[in-house]
C-alpha cells in the first residue's frame, strides 16, 4: 500500500484515481505486527497460530482505520496535501488533527512494542538453539536480527526527527525515501526467506514444548526413561546418582560410536541414541559437565580435530579437510570453535604441536 501509493503520486496518476489518495494511511501500522508473526513463525512454530490469536493482534490496524475516516472525508485537494508535505494544515479542523496524530502515536507505540518483541525473540532463539543443535550455521538468523536492529535505528531516527528537527526540510525530507526503503527490505526478507532452512522440525517442537512445560513447572510429571532398569522419574527432579548413570552412558556412547561426528546431530536425536528424555539429558548436561548441548558436542570434536592436526600420517591433510572429517558444516564454524576451546586457531595449534 505504501509502495502503490508513492508510485501514484510520483507518476501523476493519483490525477486519474483521486479516490485513492491517502488510501495507505493506516496501513503502515501492520508493519511491526507483520515482523513480531514473521519472527514468531521461524523461532516458535509450537505457539498458538489460531486465525482468533493472529488476528486480536491486528485490532491496531482496524483502530487505525477508524482513525482515518476524518481524513478520507476531506476533499481530495486537502488529502492531497498532506500525503505531499506529510504536514497536517494548521486550518483543519482540530478533530482531524487529533485523529492523524493519534494514529501516528499509535503507530510508534505499537511498533516499538512489536519491534522490541521480535528482537527479544531472535535473541531467545539464538541462546535457545544452543540447546538443542550442534551447528549454529544458517539456523541463527542474524539476518534477521541485524536488519531488527537497523529497523529500531530508523524509529529512534524517525522519532528524534519528528520531535526536534521539523524545522530542517533537509532532514524531513530523508522520511519521503520510507517507501524505497520498504522495497528494499520486502525483497530482502523474500529472498532470505526462501534461503532460510527449516530450523524447527516435529522432534525439536516437541523437545522445545516439553523443556518450557519444564521450566515453567519444575515438579511437573516428564516422560519416563525407557532403559533396562525401567526407572520412572515422576513428580521429583533426577537424582545425582540417575544424572551420573546419564553421564556414563554418553563416555561410552561417544567413545565407541563417535556419535559426535554426524553432522547434524540434535539433542532430540542423541537422546534418542541414549533412550533418555531430552529433558533428562539437558539437566545431566548442564550439572555433570556443565555445558549445554552445542559447547558439549563441539568440545568433542575439536578434540578429535586435535589428534588429526597432530597426526604424522595426516600431515598432508588440509585444514578444511580435518574440519569436514570432525563434522564441521563449514571452515568458518570450526575456526571459531576450535579458538574457543583451544586457544589459538588450528594453523597455529599444528604448527606448536
Amino acid at each position: 500500500m505504501e509502495i502503490l501509493q508513492k508510485f501514484l503520486l510520483d507518476t501523476g496518476y493519483i490525477f486519474q484515481f483521486p479516490y485513492l489518495v491517502g488510501i495507505n494511511l493506516p496501513f503502515d501500522a501492520t508493519v511491526g505486527i507483520a515482523l513480531y508473526w514473521y519472527v514468531r513463525s521461524i523461532t516458535y512454530p509450537e505457539k498458538d497460530n489460531s486465525p482468533y490469536d493472529f488476528l486480536k493482534h491486528y485490532s491496531v490496524l482496524f483502530v487505525c482505520i477508524v482513525l482515518s475516516i476524518p481524513y478520507w472525508s476531506l476533499d481530495f485537494e486537502s488529502k492531497l496535501l498532506m500525503m505531499e508535505t506529510g504536514a497536517v494544515p494548521s486550518e483543519w479542523p482540530a478533530y482531524i488533527s487529533y485523529s492523524i496524530g493519534g494514529q501516528v502515536l499509535l503507530k510508534i507505540v505499537s511498533f516499538s512494542a512489536y519491534l522490541f518483541l521480535s528482537i527479544k525473540m531472535l535473541l531467545e532463539h539464538k541462546n535457545r538453539i544452543k540447546d538443542i543443535f550442534s551447528y549454529q550455521e544458517k539456523i541463527t538468523l542474524m539476518w534477521l536480527t541485524n536488519m531488527l536492529w537497523l529497523f529500531l535505528f530508523g524509529l529512534l531516527q524517525g522519532i528524534s526527527i519528528l520531535l526536534f528537527f521539523q524545522e530542517y526540510e533537509e532532514l524531513t525530507q530523508i522520511m519521503g525515501f520510507m517507501e524505497y526503503f520498504s522495497i528494499i527490505v520486502i525483497f530482502y526478507i523474500g529472498v532470505m526467506g526462501l534461503l532460510q532452512p527449516e530450523i524447527y522440525r516435529q522432534s525439536e517442537q516437541v523437545y522445545i514444548t516439553e523443556l518450557k512445560r519444564a521450566l515453567n513447572n519444575p515438579a511437573a510429571s516428564l516422560p519416563e526413561e525407557k532403559n533396562d532398569d525401567n526407572i520412572k522419574y515422576r513428580k521429583s527432579a533426577l537424582t545425582d546418582q540417575d544424572m551420573q548413570r546419564i553421564a556414563n552412558k554418553l563416555n561410552t556412547l561417544m567413545q565407541e560410536q563417535r556419535t559426535f561426528l554426524e553432522p547434524d546431530l540434535s539433542m532430540p536425536q542423541l537422546a534418542a541414541h541414549l533412550t533418555v528424555s531430552p529433558n533428562y539429558l539437558s539437566q545431566t548436561l548442564s550439572s555433570k559437565f556443565d555445558s549445554n548441548f552445542f559447547d558439549y558436542i563441539n568440545r568433542l570434536r575439536i578434540d578429535y580435530a586435535k589428534i588429526q592436526l597432530l597426526d604424522p600420517q595426516l600431515s598432508k591433510k588440509s585444514v578444511v579437510d580435518i574440519a569436514i572429517d570432525s563434522a564441521f558444516n563449514s571452515r568458518s564454524a570450526f575456526y571459531t570453535a576450535f579458538k574457543k576451546h583451544v586457544g589459538m586457531t588450528p594453523s597455529e595449534f599444528k604448527k606448536n604441536g
